[in-house]
């Protein structure tokens, strides 16, 4: 899922920050011979040193916390103005009275500000030497560059709890919105269902042919609504990545005639043909999940009959290669018809969400949720193949979408699985 995906993402990040506030540690105990270095943060009450680095003796430990009046490191960022440098702690003035002073030992001192861009003060990266060791000027423009550096990274780590935070906050949002749209769809279908079903009854009584047309006219505009409510229960249930696979054994034969069988009154009505085209090459067991599957040939289906005036609607299936040895084949899935075709300057967006086709010179304005096509890609891809607009013109458009599938000989199946 996408969000895994981010989240592994930030992780070797955060991971990657933390690794270059260890190589910080390391360039400077290689260029600067003093003994401790740490890099500390602060806030109004306690200095909390994130990282640290000993050579010989332990003077400072990671995640050791102290009140700032007892933090050296806080010294760097109260009391001096840039750099701070101390020779030798019991005698500055700054630090021989410190309460921590007894307990750090005699030492040398040195601690420069890390400074983010907006001039924000994070924290400090000090040194200590319980050697005394003489910091240079050298040493002072290094230490100052590595806190330029960490400061950097430390924005950069900001940035990543940034990203979490905005990704929780927008998992939330898709949650929410899910959710209402799932109680939604459940409290306009229960009075709709109510409704049709009023409809039906009247359809059986004596009507006059005026009622009678307002009675279709209800049931057509419910037939309308449902359909819509279902195209957006499923586009924002996909669209939230919650979409599972079954993938198991179905008759291909058997999964075309439940999509043409569907359609039977509409073709009529229309005066139509709906024709299928099924290579013989291509198994008839095949594995893979097939209410999808008859998803998309639906959706593709009922958009080729609702833009077609006269003429035929093809469904055909072709067998594009086949792995004998992994028996997995590549079908390639088309609806070809003869309508108006698709116009020029939709065909980019045919399948984003809530796009409708309509060409008034022609057709005339289509009714719709415009999901669709964004639905039958996100089903589509959502079983690892892809779809598109195989070809458009005067004479009719065509769609297809590929899928990669396992397939089985009737022999191969055990006896549970048969149809």
């Amino acid at each position: 899922m996408k969000t895994d995906y981010i989240d592994d993402l930030l992780t070797i990040v955060s991971r990657n920050i933390y690794n270059s506030a260890a190589q910080v540690m390391s360039t400077a105990s290689s260029m600067i011979p003093a003994n401790t270095f740490c890099i500390a943060i602060n806030d109004r009450m306690t200095t909390t040193v994130l990282k640290s680095y000993n050579r010989e003796e332990l003077l400072l430990a990671e995640g050791l916390i102290v009140d700032n009046e007892d933090s050296y490191c806080h010294l760097v960022i109260e009391k001096s103005a840039g750099p701070l440098v101390v020779p030798d702690n019991y005698t500055h003035p700054l630090t021989k009275d410190m309460d921590a002073t007894p307990f750090v030992g005699g030492c040398s001192f040195m601690g420069v500000k890390i400074i983010k861009r907006g001039g924000e003060v994070y924290g400090s990266l000090c040194a200590f030497d319980h050697n005394y060791y003489v910091y240079t000027e050298k040493d002072v423009a290094l230490m100052e560059s590595l806190a330029a550096f960490f400061a950097n990274v430390l924005e950069l780590e900001d940035t990543v709890h940034m990203v979490k935070k905005a990704e929780r906050a927008v998992i939330g949002m898709r949650e929410n919105k899910n959710n209402l749209v799932a109680m939604l769809s459940h409290e306009i279908r229960t009075p709709m269902n109510a409704v049709m079903g009023l409809a039906e009854l009247l359809q059986t009584t004596e009507l006059t042919r005026e009622q009678r047309g307002f009675v279709d006219m209800i049931r057509s505009s419910g037939d309308s609504l449902l359909k819509l409510l279902g195209n957006v229960l499923d586009y924002s249930k996909y669209e939230a990545e919650s979409m599972v696979l079954k993938n198991r054994p179905f008759d291909l034969q058997g999964c075309i005639s439940q999509v043409t069988d569907l359609f039977v009154a509409e073709i009529r009505r229309k005066g139509l043909q709906l024709k299928t085209d099924i290579d013989t090459k291509v198994p008839g067991i095949l594995i893979g999940d097939e209410v999808k599957i008859r998803q998309v040939l639906v959706n593709l289906v009922s958009n080729a009959i609702k833009f077609t005036e006269r003429g035929q609607i093809t469904v055909g299936i072709k067998l594009q290669r086949i792995d004998s040895a992994d028996e997995v084949a590549s079908l390639l899935f088309t609806v070809r018809d003869t309508g108006a075709g698709v116009p020029a300057d939709q065909a980019d967006d045919l399948f984003l969400p809530f796009v409708q086709l309509h060409d008034p010179a022609q057709t005339g304005y289509q009714q719709g949720s415009g999901l669709g096509l964004s639905i039958c890609k996100q089903l589509v891809e959502g079983m690892s193949g892809s779809i598109w607009l195989m070809e458009t013109g005067e004479k009719g458009s065509c769609f297809a979408f590929e899928l990669m599938l396992p397939y089985r000989s009737m022999a191969s199946l055990p006896e549970s699985e048969g149809f």
